[in-house]
């Protein structure tokens, strides 16, 4: 691992004279948006223009995370020994083709769950190459603070998708699940313009295949007391919460109090709505000392939040519920990003960086389907309770058996 956890490329040089900040945060901007239509087109497609079931849910929902259990880590590795902006320009550019035809087939009636699915699998590959690529390259185009630094990416991301909430909200009185479709194959060619702005990024020096080329950030992450306590806890997050999030909630919603694309809408935007309220509250405060407490306190409290969703009176109190676990959300996410950005060596950050995504996002299609078993055998409300209350048990586990209680901010830390 590299003696200095620090280490970046910052004050790479400008293209047109623009600060490569900007068109990196528009482009986690656009490209969050067009997730967070995703978010409620899916199940608006699935559940009500299709009629599907909570196990039709669940499997679209699977189909949208598996792709990235098997190119995760290739493009981890690839972002490593590749120029970053050619990578995102690709992904932008071809990830705007399936919602454009997953649109047009909305439109004009043809739908079949089957294209729900294509299409899922067609995205998912593309956030694959999108996430590794675009987390490695935060530490070359910022400067100072790296805490700081992850939190204005995570604004970026959580205050585009609130947008694409509010732009499916208010598209759900004027037009079909087209619209949504529509509005996401426009984000996408706006980031691959924005991407256009960023300067060349070539690979950092060490990015060889001699170090370990993919198996590299299963090994430095392994190997790290620090970072291996927080990659469990992302698998677990995304085993147990991602399944609530993906499939629980918008079954509750349909289901239970008979919302539709509105109230779905709603939900989202209540839950990240808190996520930005806690990440710019942290914004204007001393970068936090003791990460790895931060991050394990808001795990616990977003499990306490969700036990407490079988006992909501309506559909606000499931709103509020969800805000609450934004709020932890938003504290753990941006503890645990920062983590990882510290402690991985420069020259292996794509590969780690994946590693943790794939933690994440590659345990969804587990989250989703157990949700999916689960809800069919004793409700979205229950089901709901015991994912909180199993993430619980191993976030307990956690703090007994691992330093992760411990983990502090690097006193060479730039304030």
């Amino acid at each position: 691992m590299s003696s200095n956890p620090m280490q970046t490329q910052a004050g790479t040089a400008s293209r047109w004279g623009v600060n490569p900040m900007i068109p990196y945060l528009g482009g986690i901007a656009t490209w969050f948006a067009a997730n967070g239509l995703q978010f409620v087109m899916v199940p608006t497609l699935v559940i009500i223009t299709l009629g599907g079931t909570a196990g039709d849910l669940a499997a679209a929902q699977v189909a949208l995370a598996v792709p990235q259990v098997f190119l995760m880590m290739f493009a981890g590795s690839l972002a490593d020994k590749s120029d970053s902006r050619t990578i995102l320009l690709w992904v932008n550019m071809l990830a705007a083709i399936p919602p454009i035809a997953l649109g047009w087939l909305a439109y004009s009636g043809a739908l079949a769950y089957w294209h729900i699915i294509v299409f899922g699998l067609l995205m998912s590959a593309a956030f694959a190459f999108m996430v590794p690529t675009r987390d490695a390259l935060l530490s070359r185009v910022a400067s100072g603070n790296i805490q700081s630094a992850v939190m204005m990416a995570l604004i970026a991301q959580f205050a585009a998708q609130l947008l694409g909430y509010i732009l499916a909200g208010a598209a759900a009185p004027l037009a079909g699940p087209w619209a949504l479709l529509a509005m996401q194959s426009i984000a996408l060619i706006i980031g691959f313009l924005l991407t256009l702005a960023l300067p060349d990024f070539p690979p950092v020096e060490g990015h060889e295949e001699e170090n370990g080329g993919w198996r590299a950030g299963f090994s430095i992450v392994w190997n790290s007391p620090v970072m291996r306590p927080v990659i469990l806890s992302s698998v677990g997050t995304g085993v147990f919460f991602i399944g609530i999030f993906m499939v629980t909630l918008p079954l509750i919603v349909t289901q239970i109090f008979g919302g539709g694309q509105l109230e779905i809408s709603m939900l989202n935007l209540s839950f990240w709505g808190g996520t930005i309220i806690s990440t710019v509250g942290m914004m204007f405060r001393r970068p936090v000392e003791r990460r790895g407490r931060a991050m394990m306190m808001a795990l616990i409290v977003g499990c306490a939040a969700l036990m407490l969703v079988p006992l909501a009176p309506n559909f606000i109190g499931v709103c509020a519920i969800a805000g609450i676990w934004g709020l932890a959300a938003g504290v753990n996410m941006t503890m645990a990003r920062t983590i990882v950005q510290v402690e991985a060596p420069a020259e292996a950050r794509g590969r780690v960086l994946a590693f943790y995504s794939l933690g994440f996002m590659g345990s969804a299609p587990v989250g989703a389907t157990l949700s999916g078993i689960v809800t069919e055998l004793v409700g979205p409300l229950m089901t709901t309770f015991l994912c909180a209350a199993s993430m619980l048990v191993l976030v307990t586990a956690l703090i007994a058996t691992t330093p992760v209680w411990q983990i502090m901010r690097h006193e060479h830390e730039p304030l």
